[in-house]
This record gives structure tokens, C-alpha cells and sequence, in this order.
């Protein structure tokens, strides 16, 4: 009884020690974090506060990837409802610019590769080696390369956008059901062709549902591609006017 009183005193004595030091760093705290944001969103030339953009787009969609296998686990997402095809289509369809920085060239071409890497390396980890995983990540690489040939800028019309990727995504979604549904399984089962086709269908339509995920990740590019950019234009004297979006 006498240690359980003294472990909650103890608890409550450094909530409090933690609570004070928050109140007298609080200022700083917030200065702190008003600058970070201003840098993230608005200081500097246009193309640099853009490519600090561009690289939290990139970071966001290797997270998604790499967290889709856990959310899978807890439920979140199901089989064939995930969001690894969905990103990679989205981000792997615009022509992403991250500055001159030559890490970032690299981390914006190979992003595919990497965001696959930490799925496998989250695979191996829960489930450990199965022969499926060939098929599976091979899969998810001819998703990713069939989005590189879009091509698209984010400074398109979003309802553009929005058509053109998820028609990607369509399409890349039935070509993966394709290689791990038939190919995969005639080739480990031995199961007629036709068979496999026809047992896959409900499987294929179920996995498009995965398509709701793309609208989102292009309003995310959009929004964070949409950058304030000074316009000099000839105006009277006395006339105020406000900079222009650049979108």
C-alpha cells in the first residue's frame, strides 16, 4: 500500500515538474513553431518553399506505404482495400521537383523502390519469407512504372488529375490481380488458367474500391503545390493588390 501511494505521488510530481517547464518554455515553444511553419509554408523563393513541399508529399506517400501492412493488422484496411496501389499511382504520375539537391534526385526517382523496400522489409518482419512476396512486390513495381509514364504536374486541374490517375490506377490495380491472382497462383497451385480467372473476379472488383484513396492523395499534392507567388502588374497609383496563387 505505502509503495503504490508513493509510485502515484511520484507520477503526480513529475506530471506537475513537466506541466511548469511547458509554461515557462511555452513562449519559446510557439516562437519555435511559428517559424518552422512559416518556413514550411511561405518563406523563401517560391521554388524552394515548393520543393520543401514536394519532399513532405514524397515522405507522406512512403509513410502510407510502409504503414499499410500495419494498419492492415489493426484493422484499418482490408485484403485488396489498401493504399500501397493508390500512392504509388498518385505520386508516381506527376513529375516531382524536390530542388537541385542531389539525395532528393534520387529519393524522388527511386521513390517507388524505397517505399516498396520498407514494405518488404514490414513483411518479412510479420510474416517472415513466403514465395508469394515475388509476385506481390514485382506486382507493385509494374504498378509504380506504369504511373511514371504520366507525367503530370501538379498545377493541372485537379478534376484532370483526378481522371487520369485513377484510370492509372485502374488499370494498375487489374494488371497486379492479373500477375498474383493468375499468374501467381496457376504457377504455385498448378490451377487451371480459367479457373483462377473466374475465382479472381470478385477479388478484382472488390480491390477497385481501393480507387477511393486516389481523389484524397491528389488534393493532398494540390494543396501543398499550391504556392504564393509575387505578379508585378501595371496598375494606377493608389491601387493595392494582392499576389496571385500560383496553382
Amino acid at each position: 500500500m505505502f509503495g503504490e501511494v508513493t509510485f502515484a505521488l511520484a507520477v503526480l510530481a513529475l506530471g506537475l515538474s513537466f506541466l511548469a517547464l511547458i509554461s515557462i518554455f511555452k513562449a519559446s515553444i510557439i516562437q519555435r513553431w511559428k517559424k518552422a511553419a512559416a518556413k514550411l509554408f511561405g518563406v523563401g523563393a517560391p521554388e524552394r518553399v515548393l520543393a520543401r513541399r514536394i519532399k513532405i508529399f514524397v515522405l507522406l506517400g512512403i509513410l502510407f506505404i510502409a504503414l499499410s501492412i500495419p494498419l492492415y493488422l489493426a484493422g484499418v484496411t482490408f485484403s485488396n482495400f489498401e493504399l500501397i496501389i493508390p500512392t504509388l499511382v498518385v505520386i508516381g504520375s506527376f513529375s516531382l521537383y524536390c530542388g537541385p539537391t542531389k539525395f532528393w534526385r534520387v529519393v524522388t526517382r527511386y521513390f517507388g523502390v524505397i517505399a516498396l523496400a520498407s514494405v518488404f522489409i514490414i513483411y518479412l518482419v510479420v510474416w517472415g519469407p513466403r514465395p508469394i512476396q515475388a509476385f506481390t512486390l514485382s506486382g507493385f513495381t509494374i504498378c509504380w512504372l506504369l504511373a511514371m509514364r504520366n507525367k503530370l504536374s501538379m498545377f493541372d486541374k485537379f478534376k484532370k488529375l483526378v481522371w487520369r490517375t485513377t484510370l492509372t490506377a485502374a488499370i494498375a490495380i487489374i494488371l497486379f490481380d492479373v500477375w498474383t491472382g493468375l499468374i501467381g497462383h496457376t504457377l504455385t497451385t498448378g490451377v487451371s488458367l480459367w479457373v483462377a480467372f473466374l475465382g479472381q473476379i470478385p477479388f478484382t472488383l472488390y480491390h477497385l474500391a481501393s480507387l477511393v484513396f486516389v481523389p484524397p492523395l491528389v488534393g493532398l499534392g494540390k494543396v501543398l503545390a499550391r504556392i504564393k507567388v509575387a505578379a508585378p502588374v501595371a496598375v494606377r497609383a493608389g491601387v493595392r493588390v494582392a499576389s496571385s496563387e500560383r496553382r
